[in-house]
């Protein structure tokens, strides 16, 4: 499972980045709905918190939360090592955002529950597979990752070369140590013709195709 877009702190990058140096097989893709839990060490009160860590997405997702408590966001590796990193300080002043479960790994005490900062907040996975998959006869999607050195100008060919197909996704951003240059991400329903390909392969630079995968309904 290869968690790509959240619906409050959006696309995650270095997912993309990965997915796009080694391409693999997809066999679909599913929405999960978040939960993020405030847990501390046992006796303690989130009014007593002054820190709390987490992964980059998490503390995103839970920004109106920490500004209103007044509690710092610290930046770890991921959500249940936070909770481990917390127990291990003792820092009764510290905490850790993660789901329920951590709680209960680590002997934690859930100080605050569902604080993200909306109960819309999904994330979407791409189901990765060991060979590649028979492409669905239905709801089909495809996802292309690929660069380019103007960005506004060139993003209009590319998608007049897809009008006939319902468009899921396009975000860009700047890929960094390269001026001017910027990576896009297209999502888009039905099967990608000889012509449109062309078209997008004459624009794009270091483009990827994903393997085409069933689209799931967004929540």
């Amino acid at each position: 499972m290869a968690p790509v877009e959240n619906s409050l702190a959006g696309g995650i990058h270095p997912v993309w980045d990965l997915l796009a140096a080694a391409p693999p097989p997809i066999a679909g893709e599913m929405y999960f709905h978040v939960k993020h839990f405030l847990i501390g060490h046992p006796g303690s009160s989130a009014g007593q918190i002054r820190r709390a860590g987490s992964h980059a997405q998490a503390l995103a997702q839970c920004a109106v939360y920490l500004q209103k408590m007044g509690i710092e966001a610290i930046e770890e590796y991921d959500t249940a090592g936070a909770v481990a990193l917390v127990k291990e300080r003792g820092d009764r002043s510290e905490a850790a955002i993660a789901p329920a479960a951590a709680a209960q790994l680590h002997d934690m005490e859930i100080l605050a529950d569902n604080i993200q900062t909306d109960e819309r907040n999904y994330t979407r996975f791409l189901v990765i597979a060991h060979e590649a998959q028979p492409p669905p006869k239905t709801a089909l999607k495809n996802t292309l990752i690929f660069d380019l050195d103007d960005c506004a100008s060139a993003l209009a060919p590319l998608l007049a070369a897809l009008a006939d197909h319902v468009i899921c996704k396009v975000e860009t951003r700047k890929n960094n140590n390269r001026p001017w240059n910027y990576r896009c991400y297209l999502e888009f329903l039905g099967a990608l013709e000889g012509d449109a390909l062309k078209t997008i392969s004459a624009h794009a630079g270091q483009l990827q195709l994903l393997t085409p995968y069933y689209s799931s309904q967004q929540p």
